[in-house]
């Protein structure tokens, strides 16, 4: 028995020695398998709907890799072009906005009547009248503006990686696509449950997965597209920044494109344009932030999300560590964890360890009745 734990512990220490040396080698391309493997999830659906017509499945995978970049990632690539170059004229179009002396226009704010009474009921809590909007405004574009220059500075600094990681992730993408399914078998095979139950977690978090990337991601998309179109609209500088701005704002819970539209719209109004202002906040309530609660139901499933609380912290703390993937893969790390809590749930069950009851929900689920905060 000594001779036999010795061999395990060995081969124990081997695997886990096997794991990080390969995470090691694939964490240059992180991003980009990331990224292939996003696409080819979001599309999977058509790519099993082509089967009817096309057998092949190396063709089928070449015109799904087609689509995406023609629909996907070529759009998204232009948006990014645009979105430095808008990062990059941005810091002079706001030094000339500020030298013009517009955000000085701010303290009349003060003397509205609404102002008044705000400040009066707030006044046992917070002293409204050391408040100083022009400072904060001001504070908060320089930041917003500063960082967007460091981002535009990295991409131009690395285009070359940035091209290699275009055609690395459009080369995943293919792989994905066409022996996707029987590397998902392989992973399902392995989990430690009756086939039936493996079966019912795989389709749960394949559902947590979908409702997060079309209830979430698809909605906030749609949310900046709008926000970014009524910018234009109404003559504001850099709309495909404040746009993808919103459609970032949009993914967090309890937080919307209202943080940009509404400050907008009284920069509008206090600075000669009231009608602009009026019309950029009115239509920003009606319709950019209403079409969350419109789209989402029709795109995602309500039961499969997950806890606000555990939603936010993925989000946030994927940012924080993978930059603007970690948007998408933040809440995809956060459902795995989910569905291994469950497979783990399901194993005391078996064992009759305790544990919720078979229709007991999930802790790390959101509440009944809560309404699902997507991506």
């Amino acid at each position: 028995m000594k001779k036999e734990h010795i061999r395990v512990t060995l081969f124990v220490a081997l695997a886990a020695l096997a794991i990080y040396l390969f995470y090691r080698l694939l964490a240059p391309f992180l991003a980009p398998l990331c990224w292939g493997a996003i696409f080819a999830i979001v599309c999977y659906p058509l790519y099993r709907k082509l089967e009817r017509w096309i057998s092949s499945p190396s063709l089928r995978a070449l015109i799904m890799t087609a689509l995406v970049v023609l629909l996907i990632i070529g759009p998204i690539a232009y948006l990014s072009v645009t979105l430095v170059q808008e990062a990059i004229t941005m810091i002079g179009r706001f030094t000339t906005w500020v030298d013009a002396g517009h955000l000085s226009r701010l303290d009349d704010l003060k003397n509205t009547p609404v102002y008044r009474v705000i400040q009066e009921r707030l006044s046992p809590y917070v002293d409204l009248s050391q408040l100083d909007l022009k400072i904060i405004i001001q504070n908060a574009l320089k930041s917003i503006s500063s960082v967007a220059l460091g981002q535009a500075s990295t991409i131009l600094t690395n285009a070359g990686k940035v091209l290699f990681h275009f055609g690395l992730t459009v080369f995943l993408t293919f792989f994905f696509f066409r022996d996707g399914a029987a590397l998902f078998d392989q992973i399902k095979a392995v989990i430690p449950l009756s086939s039936d139950k493996a079966e019912l977690t795989i389709a749960h978090l394949r559902r947590v997965i979908e409702s997060n990337i079309y209830g979430g991601l698809l909605v906030a998309l749609i949310q900046g597209v709008l926000g970014g179109i009524l910018f234009v609209i109404m003559g504001l500088p850099s709309p495909v920044f404040w746009g993808a701005f919103m459609a970032f704002l949009a993914l967090l819970p309890l937080i919307g494109p209202f943080l940009i539209y509404i400050p907008s719209g009284l920069i509008l109004f206090f600075s000669g344009s009231p009608v602009k202002g009026i019309l950029l906040i009115a239509i920003g309530t009606i319709v950019v932030s209403q079409i969350d609660n419109f789209l989402r139901p029709i795109l995602a499933s309500r039961e499969t999300g997950m806890h606000t609380m555990l939603l936010f912290l993925s989000i946030m703390g994927g940012a924080a560590m993978f930059g603007l993937l970690g948007i998408v893969l933040g809440p995809l790390i956060a459902a795995v964890f989910v569905t291994v809590f469950e497979i783990l749930r399901l194993r005391l069950l078996d064992n009759g360890d305790g544990g919720n009851g078979p229709g007991e929900p999930s802790p790390l689920s959101p509440p009944a009745g809560e309404t699902q905060a997507g991506v």
